[in-house]
């Protein structure tokens, strides 16, 4: 049972009952008690849709059948008002028919289809419908159309749903797979940075140690010979790779960055909140294409969506927003969400790999750190501020590449500078 799901029944209730209307208009037929029983039926579903009770999907699934079999039952009851039981009173019943086929399955719809049928044809039978000419072919023909239709929706839409939901997950895979390369290309350029440092210390003890103390040059030789094992041993496991700061070579094209805006948050919103909040883009003035490599953009642009929808998923409610501008020789892609903001004792923490920015948070705490990462190999760097429930992340991509940033903190020649 979903809103949507809730506002189509809702609104198949009330065309029935206006069809109904209009069909007998001018005679002395009152509609007041079916108003008030659509009325309440509607009422019913739009409580257990957005209360969320039952929470158990197994008790939520069967209850999304009773309102489906309720809904036929009543466009069937209402039949019985009217001097009509076709037209549109065919498309009231295949509404909930096709609802139950999509919640339950091909031979569910079907079946559900062949009830109305079935009665529909014994009303015609009984001779309380209209006299039909030909009766046994369109009792043929109207039973096929009931029961195929509900059928095809119970095919269609798993499967749609099924091939969403592997786009979904190969998405999700990338993005995970690019963090936790970054992480490790990260720590390995940090180790291979130090364990150059330590041998060359290594190889100058060596040649500066007394020639006269055996035991000290002992020392220093099995240390010269751990450094280099410990060396061979990372250049068999990692070759060149520690090398690098990405896995990925960096390619560089003319990037639009309000399409590849609006292509992050479609993307953005089927993998992480399918049904969810609704993500907003909008471009303030002209935006030129940027000079530089797509990709990076890319993957940090959807990491903080993933946080802002995940956010606005865990509260019940909230709204996202991407704004797309030009600031000076840059442009900004900033991201704003009110799904709960990131609390005071969280904010130092937001920007540190392992950590996840807000309460609850179930992600490997990567999304944050390495998108910030991902924009500074750019020229480019990620912002994050947060105050009074909202949330904001400010996306700075120059327009023309530029150098790498290195910030201190992960710089070991600034470490070694300090002492550390």
């Amino acid at each position: 049972m979903t809103p949507a799901f809730w506002l189509l029944r809702a609104l198949n209730l009330a065309a029935a009952l206006g069809a109904a209307r209009l069909a007998t208009r001018g005679g002395a037929i009152g509609f007041g008690t079916p108003a008030l029983v659509f009325a309440a039926a509607a009422a019913a579903e739009a409580a257990a849709v957005f209360s969320g009770r039952p929470a158990a999907p197994r008790a939520r699934r069967l209850l999304a059948l009773a309102f489906s079999s309720a809904e036929a039952a009543l466009v069937l009851w209402l039949s019985f008002w009217t001097p009509q039981s076709a037209g549109v009173f065919d498309l009231a019943y295949l509404v909930p028919a096709a609802l139950t086929g999509v919640e339950f399955g091909a031979l569910a719809g079907a079946l559900s289809g062949a009830v109305p049928a079935a009665l529909s044809g014994f009303i015609l039978l009984s001779g309380t419908g209209p006299e039909v000419a030909g009766f046994f072919p369109v009792v043929l023909v109207r039973a096929l159309f009931f029961v195929l239709i509900p059928a095809a929706a119970g095919l269609a839409v798993p499967a749609a749903r099924a091939e969403a939901a592997i786009r979904a997950r190969g998405a999700l895979a990338r993005l995970r797979a690019a963090q936790v390369g970054e992480y490790i290309s990260l720590v390995l350029f940090q180790l291979r940075d130090y364990l150059i440092t330590i041998s060359s210390v290594a190889e100058s003890i060596a040649l500066s140690a007394p020639k006269d103390d055996a035991k000290l040059g002992e020392r220093v030789e099995r240390l010269r010979r751990s450094v280099v094992e410990l060396n061979g041993k990372m250049n068999r496991l990692l070759g060149d790779k520690s090398a690098l700061t990405s896995v990925a070579p960096p390619t560089q094209s003319a990037v639009d960055l309000a399409a590849l805006a609006r292509d992050a948050a479609a993307e953005a919103r089927a993998v992480f909140a399918p049904g969810g909040a609704a993500v907003e883009v909008l471009v303030q003035g002209e935006v030129p294409p940027a000079r530089t490599d797509r990709r990076p953009i890319e993957l940090a642009l959807l990491a903080v969506l993933q946080n802002s929808l995940e956010a606005c998923a865990a509260r019940g409610s909230g709204a996202v927003t991407v704004q797309v501008r030009r600031e000076g020789a840059a442009a900004e892609i900033e991201v704003s969400d009110d799904g709960g903001g990131i609390p005071e004792a969280t904010k130092p923490l937001v920007f540190e790999p392992l950590a996840a920015a807000r309460a609850g948070g179930v992600g490997m705490g990567l999304g944050l750190s390495m998108s910030r990462r991902f924009l500074e190999r750019l020229g480019g760097t990620l912002r994050l501020k947060s105050k009074g429930g909202c949330t904001a992340a400010l996306l700075v991509i120059p327009l023309d590449q530029a150098l790498p940033q290195i910030r201190n903190e992960e710089s070991t020649w600034a470490g070694r500078r300090a002492g550390a």
